[in-house]
């Protein structure tokens, strides 16, 4: 009886020490699973603070072109900031003006812009000249080259001749 007590007691340990192998070895395996897995997770996160980072300094030059963009239109914008006008462009008042916006591509926004610049009369449109026109084309944003690219001159010269005829001679 000791004999089979001892062969029971011989195969429960020798059980018992075969599910702790098994079980060191499948919890070594995980364990080496999970630390892959932490050191991907480390390198995601390390390329994603690379990536926040970039679009930080990204931010910040965005930040600052815009600070640059609106002074830049606040100073275009100023009532004082208005491009000499030579003196070969006729000189007119408000009470002169003629509606600009029969030019093609000039809207009520522009026509202001014009007017601002005191420019009336297609009779000054069309004595602009291409330096006065690249100064007016500055001031307007987004369409700084319809004047050139849309023909005001030519138009507003079309314009003053329908309404007046070359009296003077005076448009080249």
């Amino acid at each position: 009886m000791i004999y089979l007590a001892l062969q029971i007691l011989f195969w429960l340990i020798l059980a018992v020490l075969a599910g702790i192998f098994i079980g060191w070895l499948i919890w070594r395996r995980r364990v080496e699973t999970d630390i892959s897995e932490v050191e991907d997770l480390r390198q995601a996160i390390k390329s994603r603070d690379e990536q926040i980072a970039s679009l930080k300094d990204n931010v910040g030059q965005c930040e600052a072109m815009l600070r640059l963009y609106k002074q830049e239109m606040e100073e275009a914008c100023r009532p004082d900031f208005v491009p000499e006008l030579p003196a070969a462009i006729p000189q007119a008042t408000a009470n002169e003006a003629d509606d600009l916006k029969e030019i093609s591509g000039v809207g009520p926004y522009l026509e202001g812009k014009l007017n601002a610049f005191g420019i009336y009369t297609f009779e000054q449109v069309a004595a602009l000249e291409p330096e006065v026109i690249e100064q007016l084309g500055e001031t307007f944003g987004s369409f700084s080259d319809r004047i050139i690219r849309e023909d005001w001159v030519g138009q507003a010269r079309e314009l003053y001749e329908a309404k007046f005829g070359n009296r003077s001679g005076a448009l080249r």
